[in-house]
């Protein structure tokens, strides 16, 4: 073998020698590195222990102040309205002054009606003198009486056409609207006022079709409190429930007279609880219930989660009632949305 040839194998026998070398060296280094196992974290979580509270059953429902009676002042006559005395807001009592309507068409009336019946009664006192001498017939007695009796009846009806051109107030109470003025045209067909008496204030409120039953079944046990935005609140007495659920609105309603009117008016929007029972129940925050229904307690290991479904029983806006054979267990109120069963927990803190 020629010099050339001796040297090229002889670097090749080198270089397998380094990398045999080189792999050695790794295989011994990776051999002697301790194997890592992974453990998966332990969640943490903050329970809860349920307590005896009241729960009041019911539903909240908005609405909006009306009076039991809005009365609008019609005039029975036509006109020009030349004193408008009242606005809204005034205070009235039944018989006051609201409108004066022109009188003086229904005073030319008047004098008409009464000239006519002094006409008539002079004719009918010669007719009837007349006609005990044998100078008139029945028939002119008959004819000139039933005239008289006509002509007093117009004078009537002239007198309280012209009573009904000073416009009065049929009612005490608050004018609520004042739509006139002096100068404009009064007429059957728009009210001079529309009043209402502030005292007697009732809410219409509408509940959903599913409802009816329980409503209906409770209606006696019925505790219905009205509040308003800027902070007034009143109880209220039961004057109906409609007997039939409307099929547009799949609604009916339930009529409700404010026992303590004072702060609210009319127009005013309000909500109300409507709550048929009251009872105390064990229970949980509603935050301890998952979307779902159900919850998660510690189990008796004391460290692990326990899947339990709940049943419904009783609620209200803040918290859910529960079995009294859960009394002392403890529960995750949160952490829970990523459990699963059996699943490790750890508890970092335990809500009062």
């Amino acid at each position: 073998m020629d010099r050339k040839k001796r040297n090229s194998l002889i670097r090749y026998i080198i270089l397998f020698v380094v990398f045999a070398a080189v792999a050695a060296g790794l295989y011994y280094f990776f051999s002697l590195e301790r194997k890592v196992e992974y453990t998966p974290p332990v969640s943490p979580v903050v329970t809860v222990m349920p307590e005896y509270r009241r729960i009041d059953e019911g539903i909240s429902v908005t609405g909006y102040i009306e009076a039991e009676a809005m009365i609008p002042v019609v005039p029975f006559v036509s006109g020009t309205v030349e004193e408008y005395l009242i606005s809204a807001g005034d205070v009235v009592e039944k018989g006051s002054v609201i409108a004066v309507i022109d009188k003086r068409p229904y005073e030319l009336q008047l004098r008409q009606a009464e000239a006519q019946v002094q006409g008539l009664e002079a004719a009918f006192t010669r007719v009837e003198a007349l006609r005990k001498s044998g100078g008139a017939t029945a028939q002119d007695y008959d004819t000139l009486s039933a005239q008289l009796e006509a002509a007093r009846a117009q004078l009537e009806l002239a007198e309280l056409q012209l009573s009904y051109a000073t416009v009065t107030s049929p009612v005490s109470g608050t004018v609520i609207q004042a739509p006139s003025s002096a100068g404009s045209v009064g007429s059957q067909e728009m009210p001079l006022a529309i009043i209402a008496d502030l005292d007697d204030l009732v809410v219409n409120l509408k509940l959903g079709e599913k409802y009816f039953h329980t409503i209906m079944e409770k209606r006696d046990n019925l505790m219905i409190t009205v509040s308003s935005p800027d902070g007034y609140s009143s109880g209220t007495e039961l004057l109906s429930i409609s007997p039939y659920v409307d099929p547009v609105s799949k609604t009916f309603q339930v009529k409700v007279r404010l026992a303590s009117p004072e702060g609210f008016v009319p127009g005013m929007f309000i909500r109300a609880a409507v709550t048929w029972s009251s009872k105390e129940y064990l229970t949980l925050p509603l935050a301890v219930r998952k979307l779902d229904g159900s919850v998660y307690a510690i189990a008796d290991d004391g460290k692990s989660a326990e899947y339990i479904e709940m049943g419904d029983i009783a609620e209200d806006s803040s918290y859910f009632a529960i079995d009294p054979s859960y009394e002392g267990r403890t529960f995750i109120i949160r952490g829970q949305n990523g459990l699963l069963p059996g699943e490790e927990v750890r508890i970092i803190k335990e809500e009062r």
